[in-house]
């Protein structure tokens, strides 16, 4: 029982997190479009777009998931990315 709970934290542990922040998104852009655009890099499992609930508009922030290390390596190659006229 307890190697059980010993190879279950180990592997808890060993996941790997492909997940890159993206700030200062202009407010007109959608979580589809984000992901659309990341999309070109790799395969995109989630793009996490967090809104307020007091204005209904979004953070300006998002969190974007890869598949694998490779797929954020692509994104960080490119200088500069843009989004609706708007750097990111």
């Amino acid at each position: 029982m307890a190697a059980t709970r010993a190879v279950r934290a180990v592997g808890r542990r060993s996941r790997r997190l492909f997940d890159i922040f993206v700030t200062q998104l202009p407010w007109t852009v959608s979580s589809k479009e984000v992901k659309e655009y990341f999309s070109q890099f790799g395969s995109v499992q989630r793009c996490q777009l967090p809104f307020d609930r007091d204005t209904g508009f979004h953070r300006r922030y998002c969190w974007i998931k890869f598949s694998n290390a490779r797929d954020v390596q692509n994104v960080f190659q490119k200088d500069s990315h843009v989004l609706e006229g708007a750097k990111v």
